[in-house]
């Protein structure tokens, strides 16, 4: 339980690709054929050959709220209400295998979040900084007031995940080129998994709940890299999945 409160981060940093990119993906879309050709990709997710550098965004807005509160606050969590046990009914989903392996949904005094499993750290990639994907993403507005409790009124209402197949599998690995330094490919994987994970918490200028995208690029039946899109893939974090000894050493700090 220690390390999967360690593991969870106060804010995500989420990174982004560069500006002038297009979307790379059409949240809960089927994937468009690419073809044999994989070089387009980079270029339709905004990253040239020689410039593979992900640029952090500022951290998450917090100005007044205007939204009402569903749940009373509570006291200082325990154990079960950090792993969403006493949740109030229709407050929590359930992540669906086999993403129930590899990751937790917790009901964190920051608000709903997804963390590795106990034993494993999620670090972005090429650093030793713990990361946790937030329910309430990078320049959203929370909710707040008399009686909010972020808990369960910063929330993910829905997950739905599967395997990568086909175009779609060429897609997320042409996702984990893009996000590879020049001169280190990318690491092999047997498998591609996606998750959707769906906020309750819109990003500004839209209607709907941010919806993260997660791709899983997995050897061996565990997962060995993530790369975490956001926002159509305009922002998307590149992270390594550590166990053992590594991720004791990461979630010690």
């Amino acid at each position: 339980m220690r390390r999967l409160a360690a593991a969870l981060c106060v804010a995500l940093t989420i990174a982004a690709l560069p500006a002038q990119g297009v979307p790379v993906w059409e949240p809960g879309d089927p994937l468009p054929d690419l073809g044999p050709d994989l070089a387009p990709m980079r270029a339709a997710a905004g990253v040239a050959p020689a410039d593979d550098t992900m640029t952090p965004l500022p951290p998450p807005r917090r100005p007044a709220a205007t939204t009402a509160p569903t749940k009373a606050a509570a006291a200082a969590p325990d154990a079960s209400d950090f792993l969403c046990a006493n949740a109030p009914e229709g407050m929590t989903a359930e992540v669906p295998p086999p993403f129930n392996g590899w990751l937790v949904r917790v009901c964190a005094p920051q608000g709903q979040a997804l963390v590795p499993v106990e034993g494993q750290a999620w670090v972005a990639f090429g650093s030793a900084d713990p990361v946790s994907i937030l329910a309430l993403a990078p320049g959203a507005t929370p909710p707040g007031g008399a009686g909010f409790d972020p808990r369960y009124d910063i929330r993910f209402n829905e997950f739905a995940g599967g395997e990568a197949t086909g175009a779609r599998r060429a897609r997320a690995t042409a996702l984990l080129v893009a996000a590879t330094p020049n001169g280190a490919g990318p690491p092999p994987h047997d498998a591609v998994w996606q998750l959707d994970a769906q906020s309750n918490i819109a990003l500004p200028g839209t209607a709907e709940g941010a919806r993260y995208n997660l791709f899983f690029y997995v050897a061996n039946g565990a997962p060995k890299r993530i790369i975490a899109c956001l926002d159509e893939c305009r922002q998307a974090l590149h992270l390594e999945v550590l166990s053992g000894a590594e991720a004791a050493e990461v979630l010690g700090r």
